[in-house]
Formats: structure tokens, C-alpha cells, sequence
């Protein structure tokens, strides 16, 4: 959590400008106060660097070479000296410019003061000739989109005191000794560059002996801190030091330690700190604000944290700690106490009540014990905290009864989460809060069964969340009257029901909706203009979906209307949602054809048409969204051949799943060029050919890192803030048999199922490298030939389903090797032979065998028949051939014997059989007085070399 530097640029910028306003004494902003006129070669400067610039709002338009315009004093952001009239002031700060930096603008010879912060003025470097400004005392050129490297002549600008190129483009910098030169330099920010090339960053900044304020956030710091690190000459006066999102580690706080009697604000968040937090900390006894959340601490603080009688902000959010809640505000009493106004502690291991101990912090504003382990009823005296205004006890265990008392003294509080407890309101309907609430976090609070009255009360919440409450209700008419700049509302996993009525109207802002899981019918109605989120998903609306044309704005990004009755075709109207991130329309009775426009939705990321009645072939325009991750459509009426295009444009594609429509053909080789494909499921469809034998490319089926993250989302965009949310995708699965949801474990799923279609040819033995499949399913289609050898590779496999092709030859011994194997189906197969013995094929029911005539052992039969006849010397190998043998020769000898009988009588008797004889033995040249003696002999042998070369012939295809 960021409580200084970087957080709010727009609010670095305008202190920054506040506090340099009353030195910059010796300027005017208009011509006639002094009667100086800007001078001509750094008016014309002025104008050229305009002419590099894109302003779309207009806000140089004082600037210009006019009569009436001439005087660049006067010009916006542009301040002169009063007594040379030279340009000393250039400050252009957030006024939405863009275009590059032209060299022009450092003909300027006289400023003493820059600043660009927060435009769009990059894709250039910085021009070396910005070291000809040797007046200059403040530059800032953060956030805008500067490349190159750093270059080492900004080390000429020995006046400046306030430096910050932070959150640019550079490109990694591998020297900052530059720096040296700057010895009068108090303000450095280089956040968002890569230092991990500059080994000596620290010794750099160490010899600044003026330095005070130091941001080197998300700058792959290396942890490198030289012993013993001199400290003459050094920075002995830092005051803000700001080090989060590096990779530093507890061989930082020797250096840090130094500056125990001059820090006022310290952020270490999102490093690799482990281990006990110091006791050195609670030594820095001027400290304003310290930052430890996101590390890897253990155990609890120590008891000195209560000397540092300073302190106004605690955030130790996102670590290990543990302990009991009371013994931890034990170790802040003290006269820490009557500082602490914001205390975050938020997903730790804390245990415990809210101890009476808690009414001591009377200064407490901010009161986050959001996701511990906390326990108990919540206290009445909570009420007592008047300074209160956020409290948030969300994601615990807390019991009992919330009531009035709970708020009494409550009057400042705007923000309020008791989520995910095990409470339950208990409110009179005419109670009236002493607060007006911005957030309202409520979920699983058992408000029900009525809709909570109490919040008709609140007419300026941006956030709420009443989900989950068993409320079984209508949503009464003045809950749509309350709030017009709500950004986001959550009433789902209730019973509420009616009709919603039209509110296109009634918000101003870009709100969120979230009514999903309840009872509400009847048609939609027309929605806000520039909505940001709406979920319907899971009621019983009904009718087309053509009043969501109402929806305008490019700030929509998800829109979920699954599981409801809804029906038409796509309305052409979609085709503006430029922006939409998200669309699920799954589990309707929508149909048609997927429209060419679906291509303009070029950002979505998740599309879901599963369960409707679309039909035709995808669109080729569907390959220009290439953010897609997940696309399902599932039982439809799809058709047409696979498009190969899917594996060269949306390579982005995670999960895949086409199952239950009509597509045939190939499966194209192109799909092998997915390589972050995850789940791939083309199960009962018409395709034919071979599998691909590039299957292996799919290389995210061979690793165990979890690969896919939830789809993260703006929903709140207020005063240039902006706060996301996440849509987690769902994903119906056959899973060994059965159909089953998956959500929060589907980022674990590694699958293919390619079962129920006319598939031909061998399984490809590449499909053994991939390690991670768990579920493999080419069932019910027309493969020949063997398992491939090597699949005991697949280490992860948990199910197996071969059944109902044309498979043969024995199971792969490697089998045996399939310790996570549970469940299997071989069956109706052509298999033969033993089965491999091991820990896991022997517990599966012979079902998972069946129609497999030919094969033998545990769990078919209790032996194989060769396994009762004795060995008579030789290897496995011999023995097979004897065994081989002697199986072929008795049938042979019956078959001769049997072939002779025949020929003999045939011969004896007046038989048709007698002519076909007599002709054979006449084609082969021998006397037929020669036949009766030789005749038993001869067709005898000639069957034993018939059924013995065939066992041979067989003997060879198995091995």
C-alpha cells in the first residue's frame, strides 16, 4: 500500500509546484507589470517545441507568433523573469500532450525550472542538449514514454536540486556515477528503471550529501551493500526514502539503520525482507509513516514500536505474522497511542478478538484487519473511535450481533467492510447512521430477509456490496434514487425478485452492476449509457437482448448474461463496445450466425456462446481479437472445418472448447502454435484424420506453473483514479464421465479431449512429453495401432480413456509407472497379452478392460495360461517362441490331419472334392498314382507351415 511517492503523480506534482512557488520570486506572468517583453529567439524556441506537440484540448492555444499573441511572458505555464524578461519558467505538467521533446525547448538557457510530468511526450530520447540548461534546478519528465538510456550528460546540470525522470521507457542502465556531479541534488526520483546493471547504486546515492528525498521504486535494485559501507560525506539527512517492488533483502538494514534520526517516511513493500521485523525500527523514533506490507516477516512487532511517538501510518499488510490481536496492540501502547492514525495489517495470521485495549488509539482514522484469523463478537466500544473513518474487518471469522451501538459515535466514517464474517445485522428499519458511507461492504452479513432500509439513508456511496444476505425481497423503488454517481453495485446471491425497471438515467458516473443469482424475470430493461460492468447471469430475464444498445460508452468491459431465457440474434449495436473485456452469453437460446463485427471487439480476453442454438462456420474476423484467452463454444450448432488461423493469430488462446457442434475435417497442424494452451477440448464433433503429431508444441502442457491469472478490470474511474476488479472464467468439463464446473481450480486443469469423432491413424507418440496433461480422452473414434511406448512419462495423468477405436498389441509395460492414475477405460479395443503389473492397474474394475478378448491377468483373470506352463531353460525370449510354437503346431497337426482325412475320402468317394484334388495335384506335376500314399502326408505338413509361420507373422507385430 503506497502512502507517499509515486502513488498519486498528479498530487507529487502539484506539492512539488506548491512548494517551489515561493522561492520562485524575481518572474512575472504578464507583460505589463514590469513592462518587459519576452525575448524573440526564446519565443520562436517556444514555438517550435509547440509545433512538436500534439494538444488536443487546446491548451497552448495562447501560444503563438500573432501581435496580440507575441508575448511568450504571458503564454500558459510559461513564467519570465522580471528583471531580464528571459524565460526562466516552463511548467506543462498533465495537460494531456503528446509528441516528442524537440531539442528546441533547451535553447532556453535561462530556466530554472521544468516540468512535463504526465504527458505522452516520448518515443524519443532525452536530447543530449538538454546539458546546456546549467540554471536549471527542477526538471521532472516522469510518466511520460521517453526511450534510450539515461544520458550521462544530465551530470552537467550541477544546479539542480529536484530531479525525477521516473516511470519512463528507458532502456537498462548500466551507470549512474553521473550523479556525483549533482552534489546539491535533494529530490531524486528514478522509479520504473531497471538498475539491475548498476551494482554500485547504493554508494552512488550515498555521496548526495544534500539528498532528502530517494524513490527508486520497481527498479530491480541488486541487493548489494558493500562492508563496511563508509558514511562520511553521505546523505545523512534522508528523510524520504522509498525502496518497494525490488528484491531486497535484510542485508539492507545496516545501510538503512544509519538513518534512524532523519527518516520521516520509509516504504520497503514488495521486497524479499524476511525473518523477524527489527527492534532497530521502533529506534527511529521521527518516523512518520512506515511500509513493511508484501514481504515474508514472521512472528509479531516489537514492544519499541510503541516509543515511536511520531508515527502516523503502520502498514504491515501481506506477511507472515502471527500472534494473538491483543498482545499486538499491547506492543503498540505507549505513546504511539494518540499518533496512529492508520493502522494496516491486513492478510496476516493474526488471532483473537478486538481487544478493549482498542478504545486507547483515540487518533485511529483508518482500521484495517481485513483476512486474519480474528475471532470473537466485534465490541460495542468500536463505536467509541470518533476519528474513525474506515473500518475494515473483512474475511475473518467474527460472530454475534451488529447493531446501532456498533456505530454510535461514528459520524466521520465513510468507509465500512464487515464481508465474509459470520455476523448478522440486527438494525431497527428506522434507525438513521450519523454517517454518510463512500464504501459499503457488507457481504454474507445476514441483512435479510427484508431490503435493508437503513441505506435509503445513504445518498453518496460509490461502492456497495449487499451480496449474499438472504434477502427475499423486491429491490424497492428509492434504492435506484439514491446514489447517481455510484460506481459500483453488488446485490447478487440473494433472492430478490420483480422486474427491473429503466434506469438508463439514473447514474451519472461509469457504474458497475452486479445482479446475478437471483430470481429477477421479465425483459431487460435499457441500462446506463456509459457502464463500466453489468452481470446478470443466473436469473429468469427473458425476450431479446437489443435493449443493451442503450450501453454506449467505450468504458464497458464485461458483460455476463448466461443462465437466463434470453433469445434473438446479436445486435449490430455490440460492434461499439470497443472496450469489452469480457462477454458471456452462454446458457440462453440466442442464435445465427457469430457477426463480422465481432472482430471490432479486438480487446476481449473471455468469450462464452456455450449452450445456445449459433450456427455457420467461426469467422475469419475473430482472429483479430488476440487478447482472447478463453473461448467456449460449446453445444451449438457450429460448422465447417476447424480454422487454422486460430494457431497463428490468437496465440494468446488458453482454453479452447469447441465440444457438441458439427465441425469436420482435419485438425489443422496450425493449432500446434497455441503454446499457452491449457484445455482443449473438439470432443463430439465430425473431425477425421490424424492427430496432430506436433501436439507437443502446446509446451503449457508441461508445466506445473500456474499460467493464467483472472481477468483484472476497471470498474471505478473517478477524479484520474482508477480501481479494478476480477471476472474468474468457468469452464464445464467432462471430467471421467461426468460433467463438472470448474472456476477456481480451472487454472490447475491441463486437458485434451478429442473423444466421440472419426479420428483415424496412431496416436502420436509426442503426445508422451507432455508431462502435465491430466485428463487425456480420444475415445470413441477410429485410431489403430499401439499406446505409445513411453507413456509412463505422463506422470500427471489422472484419467485415461481409449475406449470403443481399433487399438492393438500389448499395454505398454511404462503404464505400470502412472501413480496418479484413477481412473481408466481401455475398453473395446483389440489389446491382447498381459496386463503390466503395477499399483495402479491392478485396482481398476475389469470393465475398464472389457472387449478386449485376448487379454490376461489381474484384474481380467487371476493368471494369463502362459504363466502355468513350466520354463524349460533359455531366456523370456526363448521360452515365448517355444511357448509360440508348441500353441501353433497341436492346431497345425489337427488341421493336417483333419486336411487329410478330407483328401483321402474325397479321393475314395465319387465327391466334387475328388475333381478339385485331382486338378490341384495335376497343376503341382505329381502322378496321381503317387496321391494315395503321399496325399495324408503332404496336406498335413502343408498346415503346420501355414500356422506356424502365422504365430510367427503374429509374434513379429507384437514386438
Amino acid at each position: 500500500m503506497m502512502f507517499f511517492g509515486r502513488a498519486s503523480p498528479q498530487l507529487v506534482c502539484a506539492l512539488v509546484i506548491l512548494l517551489h512557488a515561493g522561492s520562485a520570486v524575481g518572474f512575472n506572468s504578464t507583460s505589463g507589470a514590469a513592462g518587459v517583453r519576452c525575448i524573440g529567439r526564446e519565443r520562436q524556441a517556444l514555438l517550435m517545441f509547440k509545433q512538436s506537440l500534439v494538444d488536443e484540448q487546446g491548451v497552448l492555444s495562447t501560444w503563438g507568433s500573432e501581435e496580440r499573441r507575441k508575448d511568450c511572458c504571458s503564454w500558459t505555464g510559461v513564467k519570465c523573469s522580471n528583471r531580464t524578461g528571459h524565460v526562466i519558467w516552463l511548467d506543462l505538467h498533465d495537460k494531456s500532450l503528446s509528441g516528442t521533446l524537440s531539442p528546441s525547448l533547451f535553447e532556453l538557457q535561462y530556466l530554472t525550472y521544468l516540468n512535463l510530468c504526465l504527458n505522452d511526450i516520448g518515443s524519443i530520447c532525452i536530447p543530449e542538449s538538454i546539458s546546456s540548461l546549467k540554471r536549471l534546478k527542477f526538471l521532472d519528465l516522469s510518466a511520460n514514454r521517453l526511450i534510450g538510456s539515461l544520458p550521462s550528460l544530465l551530470g552537467n546540470l550541477t544546479s539542480l536540486l529536484h530531479l525525477d525522470l521516473g516511470f519512463n521507457e528507458f532502456h537498462s542502465v548500466e551507470n549512474l556515477e553521473w550523479l556525483y556531479h549533482l552534489s546539491f541534488l535533494k529530490y531524486l526520483d528514478l522509479s520504473g528503471i531497471d538498475l539491475s546493471k548498476v551494482n554500485n547504486w547504493l554508494q552512488v546515492v550515498n555521496k548526495l550529501p544534500h539528498l532528502t528525498n530517494l524513490y527508486l521504486s520497481s527498479c530491480n535494485l541488486l541487493d548489494v551493500v558493500p562492508e563496511p559501507l563508509p558514511m562520511n560525506n553521505s546523505s545523512i539527512s534522508l528523510a524520504v526514502l522509498e525502496l518497494s517492488y525490488n528484491n531486497l533483502t535484510a542485508a539492507m538494514f545496516q545501510w538503512l539503520f544509519n538513518f534512524s534520526n532523519s527518516l520521516v517516511y520509509l516504504d520497503l513493500s514488495y521486497n524479499q525482507l524476511q525473518g523477524l521485523i527489527p527492534e532497530a525500527f521502533g529506534k527511529m523514533i521521527f518516523l512518520e509513516g512506515l511500509s513493511l506490507s508484501d514481504n515474508q516477516f514472521e512472528g509479531g512487532i516489537q514492544k519499541s514500536f510503541g516509543n515511536m511517538c511520531k508515527l502516523r501510518l503502520l502498514d504491515l499488510s501481506y506477511n507472515n505474522l502471527e500472534g494473538m490481536l491483543p498482545e499486538f496492540f499491547g506492543d503498540l501502547s505507549g505513546c504511539l497511542e494518540l499518533t496512529l492514525e492508520s493502522l494496516y495489517i491486513i492478510s496476516n495470521s493474526f488471532m483473537g478478538p478486538l481487544p478493549d485495549a482498542i478504545r486507547n488509539f483515540s487518533s485511529l482514522k483508518v482500521l484495517f484487519l481485513s483476512d486474519n484469523a480474528l475471532n470473537g463478537t466485534v465490541p460495542n466500544l468500536i463505536g467509541l473511535l470518533s476519528e474513525l473513518e474506515c473500518l475494515y474487518l473483512g474475511g475473518n471469522s467474527f460472530n454475534g450481533v451488529i447493531t446501532e451501538a456498533h456505530f454510535s459515535k461514528l459520524s466521520k466514517l465513510k468507509g465500512l467492510a464487515l464481508s465474509s464474517n459470520f455476523l448478522r445485522f440486527n438494525i431497527s428499519p428506522d434507525w438513521i447512521p450519523p454517517f454518510q458511507l463512500d464504501f459499503i461492504f457488507l457481504r454474507s452479513c445476514k441483512l435479510g430477509p427484508k431490503f435493508p432500509k437503513w441505506l435509503q439513508t445513504q445518498r453518496s456511496f460509490l461502492f456497495l456490496d449487499i451480496s449474499r444476505n438472504e434477502i427475499s425481497d423486491s429491490i424497492p423503488d428509492w434504492f435506484w434514487k439514491l446514489s447517481s454517481g455510484a460506481d459500483q453495485i453488488n446485490i447478487s446471491s440473494n433472492l430478490i425478485y420483480g422486474i427491473l425497471p429503466y434506469f438508463s438515467m439514473k447514474f451519472s458516473g461509469y457504474p458497475g452492476i452486479d445482479l446475478s443469482h437471483n430470481k429477477l424475470e421479465g425483459p431487460l430493461p435499457l441500462f446506463p449509457a456509459n457502464m463500466s460492468s453489468l452481470s446478470l447471469f443466473n436469473n429468469g430475464f427473458s425476450g431479446n437482448i437489443s435493449s443493451l444498445c442503450s450501453v454506449t460508452g467505450n468504458t464497458f468491459q464485461l458483460l455476463d448474461i448466461s443462465f437466463n431465457q434470453l433469445s434473438g440474434e446479436l445486435p449490430d449495436c455490440m460492434a461499439s463496445w470497443s472496450n469489452l473485456m469480457i462477454l458471456n452469453l452462454g446458457h440462453n437460446h440466442l442464435f445465427g450466425k457469430i457477426p463480422i463485427f465481432i472482430g471490432s471487439l479486438n480487446m476481449l480476453e473471455t468469450l462464452v456462446l456455450r449452450n445456445n442454438s449459433f450456427s455457420g462456420e467461426i469467422p475469419w474476423s475473430l482472429g483479430d481479437c488476440n487478447h482472447l484467452q478463453f473461448v467456449d463454444m460449446s453445444h451449438n450448432n457450429f460448422s465447417g472445418p476447424l480454422p487454422g488461423w486460430i494457431g497463428e493469430r490468437l496465440v494468446n488462446l488458453t482454453y479452447l472448447l469447441l465440444r457438441s457442434n458439427n465441425f469436420y475435417g482435419d485438425i489443422p497442424l496450425r493449432l500446434c502454435q497455441l503454446t499457452k494452451m491449457m484445455v482443449l477440448d473438439f470432443s463430439n464433433n465430425t473431425l477425421c484424420g490424424n492427430i496432430p503429431w506436433c501436439i507437443d508444441n502446446m509446451t503449457a502442457l508441461t508445466k506445473k506453473e500456474n499460467l493464467v491469472d483472472d481477468h483484472w478490470y476497471v470498474v471505478y474511474v473517478r477524479n484520474n483514479m482508477q480501481f479494478a476488479t476480477n471476472y474468474g472464467d468457468k469452464a464445464y468439463i467432462v471430467w471421467k464421465g461426468t460433467e463438472y464446473e470448474f472456476a477456481k481450480n480451472l487454472n490447475f486443469l491441463r486437458l485434451i479431449d478429442l473423444s466421440s469423432n472419426k479420428l483415424t491413424g496412431e496416436i502420436p507418440q509426442q503426445i508422451c512429453s507432455l508431462f502435465e496433461l491430466v485428463q487425456l480422452n480420444l475415445s470413441r473414434n477410429q485410431l489403430t495401432g499401439r499406446i505409445p511406448a513411453d507413456i509412463g512419462q505422463m506422470k500427471s495423468l489422472e484419467s485415461l480413456d481409449l475406449s470403443r477405436n481399433q487399438l492393438s498389441g500389448q499395454l505398454p509395460s511404462s503404464m505400470s509407472q502412472l501413480n496418479f492414475l484413477n481412473t481408466l477405460n481401455l475398453s473395446n479395443n483389440n489389446f491382447y497379452g498381459r496386463i503390466p503389473v503395477g499399483t495402479q492397474l491392478q485396482t481398476f474394475s475389469p470393465y475398464a478392460f472389457a472387449g478386449n478378448s485376448a487379454l490376461c491377468g489381474p484384474p481380467l483373470t487371476p493368471t494369463c495360461s502362459e504363466d502355468e506352463k513350466p520354463s524349460a531353460g533359455g531366456g523370456r525370449d526363448s521360452q515365448d517362441d517355444g511357448d509360440e510354437f508348441w500353441k501353433g503346431f497341436k492346431p497345425s497337426m489337427e488341421l493336417g490331419m483333419a486336411f487329410g482325412f478330407l483328401g483321402v475320402l474325397a479321393l475314395k468317394l465319387d465327391h466334387p472334392w475328388k475333381h478339385v484334388c485331382i486338378l490341384l495335384f495335376n497343376y503341382m506335376k505329381i502322378p496321381l498314382n503317387n496321391l494315395k500314399g503321399y496325399l495324408c502326408l503332404i496336406v498335413a505338413a502343408f498346415g503346420l507351415v501355414v500356422t506356424v509361420n502365422a504365430t510367427r507373422l503374429r509374434r513379429k507385430l507384437r514386438f
